[in-house]
Formats: C-alpha cells, structure tokens, sequence
C-alpha cells in the first residue's frame, strides 16, 4: 500500500507529513446519507504527522511511502482486535474473582477494553 504525502514542515531530524483523507467517505454518491459521510463533513480532511527526516527532502515536497501488508494486517489487529479480546479477558477475570456480581465482571471488561484502546494510542506506534 502506498500513499503520497507533502513535507509542510521540517524540524530537528523530522518531517511534518500531511495526507489528504478526502478520497474516501466525501467522494461517493451516498456520502450524504450514510453516517460515515455525514460525520466527515465535521472532521479535518487531511492527517499530519512526523517521521524521520530523509535526506535531500525539502518542504513542500510530496513523498511516498509504503507499508507492507503484513504491516498492515499487524496494525490492523492491534487496532481492532485486540481491545475485544481484552474486553473478554477482562470480563473473564472479573467472573473469577466477582462470580456472582455482574457489575464487577462488566467493570472489568470496560476496564480492559478502555486500557487497550489508551495503550494502543500512546505506546503502539
């Protein structure tokens, strides 16, 4: 999978990238009915974010870079995956420990599920 993104920024060893997101939900017919769409149209198109600096790279430059499926699938799991997983698992624990009260067992379950969800966004990268 390959994507192109424009240097708008360089900094210290590291490149401010900037993507357009614009091709996907507001590009179809029915973007205006399906929920997706709608919700687009309150968000940013684009996403920026840093890499390292490669040399002879200047801004306003368009770069492409790639990720391998394998990568992606890698991802992917990470990101969806696993925070079900670890609402079971949490679940699981707290039918261990708490047999008989179910509020403690869901606690558990969101307790894991939320845990996952902040892990995967501040230390997976």
């Amino acid at each position: 999978m390959k994507e192109k993104f424009e240097v708008i920024e360089i900094e210290n060893k590291t490149m401010v990238l900037k993507v357009n997101r614009s091709g996907g939900c507001t590009g179809c017919s029915a973007s205006g009915a399906c929920g997706t769409g709608i919700l687009a149209n309150y968000f940013d198109h684009y996403s920026v974010f840093n890499k390292p600096l490669q040399e002879g790279v200047a801004i306003g430059d368009i770069v492409t870079l790639e990720i391998s499926a394998a990568e992606l699938f890698w991802r992917a799991f990470q990101l969806y995956i696993v925070p079900l997983l670890a609402l079971f698992v949490g679940a699981g624990v707290g039918s261990v420990y708490f047999p008989v009260n179910e509020l403690w067992q869901i606690s558990f379950g969101f307790s894991g599920f939320i845990g996952t969800l902040i892990l995967t966004k501040y230390f997976i990268k």
